[in-house]
Order: C-alpha cells, then sequence, then structure tokens
C-alpha cells in the first residue's frame, strides 16, 4: 500500500514527553512500513530524525510543535499582547500547511490516514483529490462532526467500541486498540506501597478523587502530568504535601515506566468519556492493575477482578484499592501482551486499510 499518514501539527511523532496520538501516529509509520508499506508521514518539526533508518518511510514535517497548552514545547504567548485564539489560529496555519503537501504529493500516495485533531478541514480536499481518506477517531465524536462525516460518508476507524455508542450509524471501518511497546514498558513482579494517577491535571480526569482515595487509605499517592486547569490545580494544590500527596509535572519516557513499574495501583477516576485511555495500558505492561470509574472504553480495557477494578463511585474505589494485593500482576502483563500489543494493532491498521483500498 503506498499510505499518506497524517500525524500532528502539534508535537513531533513520537512526542518528547506526554501526548498518545503522537505515540501511537510513530507506531503506525513504523510497523506499517517495516512491513513494506511504503509511508509518507506528515508531522511536526522533529519528527524525521525518528525514522532515519526505515527506508520505506518519507517524513515531511508541517507545523511547529508548539501548540498544545501547558507542554513542555508550548510557544508560550505573551497573553497581554496577542488575542486569545493565536494558539487555535496558529494550528490552522500548521493544518493549512499539511492540506498543502497532501495536494502537492497527491500522485504518491492511495489512501490517507489521519490521526489529527481538526479533521474536518480535510474532508473537502480528500474529495476534490479522490483519494479514501480514513479518519482515527482519538477523541470524541459530537453531534456536529458526526453530521459532517455522514455527509462526506467518511470511513472512520475508532479506537474504542464506546466511542460509537451515540452515533452509531456512521461508516466504521474498524475498531483498532491503541498500543504499548512491551519492550519499553517492562514488567515488575515487586512494586512499592504508593498508589499513582498519571494524566493532564483537568476535573475531567478528576485527579481530586484519587486524592481523597489515598488519604482516606493513608496510602502515599504520586500524581504527574502537564496542568490543562490551573484553576483546578490551584484547588489540588492544598492537598499536596509533598510526602503523602506528591506532585512530579510531566514527566519523561524512562521516568514514567519507573513509575508505573513500582506502583502498587494505578488510579484511573474520569468523569468523561475517554475514548481509550492509554495509560491504563502502559500501567499494566508494567504489572500494576488498575482501578477504574466506568466510563468511555474502561470496560473494553480493564478486565474487572483480572487486571484489576471497574467501579462506579468513591466507596466502590476504595474498598478496590483494599484488595488490590488479589490482583495477579502477571496477568495483567499478559492481558496487555495478548490484547494491546504493537504487532496486534499494526495487524488491525493492515486489515482496515487493504479491505478500504480494495472496495
Amino acid at each position: 500500500m503506498r499510505l499518506a499518514i497524517l500525524g500532528s501539527v502539534a508535537l513531533s511523532v513520537p512526542p518528547p514527553a506526554q501526548g498518545g496520538t503522537e505515540w501511537i501516529a510513530y507506531y503506525q509509520a513504523k510497523g506499517l512500513g517495516e512491513r513494506g508499506h511504503k509511508v509518507l508521514l506528515l508531522a511536526s518539526k522533529g519528527t524525521a530524525v525518528n525514522f532515519q533508518n526505515v527506508s520505506n518511510i518519507e517524513v515531511i514535517e508541517v507545523g511547529g510543535g508548539d501548540v498544545v497548552a501547558g507542554s513542555s514545547t508550548e510557544n508560550n504567548f505573551d497573553t497581554h499582547s496577542v488575542e486569545s485564539s493565536r494558539r487555535l489560529r496558529l494550528e490552522t496555519v500548521y493544518l493549512s500547511e499539511a492540506l498543502e503537501k497532501l495536494i502537492e504529493r497527491k500522485d504518491d500516495y492511495d489512501v490517507v490516514l489521519n490521526n489529527m485533531r481538526g479533521e474536518a478541514v480535510f474532508l473537502p480536499i480528500a474529495k476534490l483529490l479522490n483519494k479514501p481518506f480514513v479518519n482515527v477517531m482519538h477523541l470524541n465524536l459530537f453531534p456536529e462532526l458526526a453530521q459532517l462525516f455522514s455527509e462526506f460518508n467518511t470511513s472512520i476507524i475508532t479506537i474504542s467500541n464506546a466511542q460509537r455508542k451515540e452515533f452509531p450509524d456512521l461508516n466504521y471501518s474498524a475498531t483498532v486498540y491503541n498500543c504499548v511497546d512491551v519492550d519499553k514498558y517492562s514488567f515488575n513482579p515487586t512494586p512499592e506501597g504508593y498508589l499513582l494517577m498519571v494524566g493532564t491535571i483537568g476535573r475531567h480526569k478528576n485527579q481530586g478523587e484519587a486524592i481523597a482515595v489515598a488519604k482516606e487509605l493513608g496510602l502515599k499517592l504520586i500524581l504527574a502530568g502537564k496542568i490543562r486547569d490551573q484553576d483546578y490545580f490551584e484547588e489540588l494544590k492544598k492537598n499536596i504535601d509533598g510526602k503523602q500527596i506528591k506532585y512530579l509535572s510531566e514527566v519523561g519516557l524512562e521516568e514514567k515506566v519507573k513509575l508505573y513499574q513500582n506502583a502498587r495501583a494505578f488510579l484511573f477516576p474520569i468523569l468523561w468519556e475517554e475514548p481509550f485511555g492509554l495509560v491504563m495500558i502502559e500501567a499494566m505492561a508494567c504489572g500494576t492493575p488498575v482501578v477504574a470509574f466506568n466510563h468511555g472504553a474502561v470496560s473494553e480495557v480493564v478486565r474487572d477482578g483480572l487486571t484489576g477494578y471497574v467501579v462506579e463511585n468513591h466507596s466502590q474505589m476504595v474498598e478496590a484499592v483494599k484488595k488490590i494485593d488479589a490482583i495477579d500482576r502477571t496477568a495483567c502483563r499478559k492481558h496487555v501482551e495478548e490484547n494491546f500489543s504493537i504487532s496486534k494493532m499494526i495487524d488491525e491498521y493492515e486489515k482496515a486499510l487493504q479491505k478500504l483500498i480494495a472496495i
């Protein structure tokens, strides 16, 4: 196959620290390229160096990798001298660059696999180019976008079945679960005693619940992640004492893996319809069981009673943590190896794309 993979204009592929979509785009490009498919990867600056050893992959750098609020690479705008929409406008400029390259290189690919947010802007161009366009839904659908997908009959790959619930009648090509590199996220059978939560600091992620559980049980909790909602973080700070409740900000890959490996349990008390939850499979790959609120894809990712517990409220989360040592850490690792490996994900993308091209 000849594929144009749209990675990200916001961060390099893979990202320097946090960035789930960018990691998946990296595995897509690398995995499909290594299987002999020709890949044209459009992604933010800093990406090309990561694909120097795969001859089937050509990288075109678009975007600046500086539009993600709260990231370590963001463009720190002077809010007193620029308008509030500057970051959005900048990302639109980068998306326009990607569109230009798609048009210029239209004879070099047969299908577009899109991971970029702002997906709607690509649909009219793909139609004009008469190119199959497949959109990977890394974020949730909403009515206006679903209507546009319906009008263009866009092929959609969801990353969980839960994403389809509100809009069951769209043109879904496949559900392909995200993956984790099990060699990087290696297994540890003997953790320390702390609880862990990794993720963007925001009300929808609900770090406050993790803090409440840890305090009720008298356990240490480590929080890690970039701050999305500063007001919410200010509310949390009164409980972050640096001893029982510790905040580490955004961490790199090596430190994150160590945090996962040594955690007794990973808490995921989300309040929104999480499309997948990459951090859950990262934790389980290291052997760490997950205790999560039952929203979005949680019940598809965590095997209740086998790799952790799927719960409905605070009291259930507290009780689940109390019995977390009953979970076999090797079962967590095996679950990821069998269902969320890189090769498993690439198998599924390969099948979905070949089926589309054959139509």
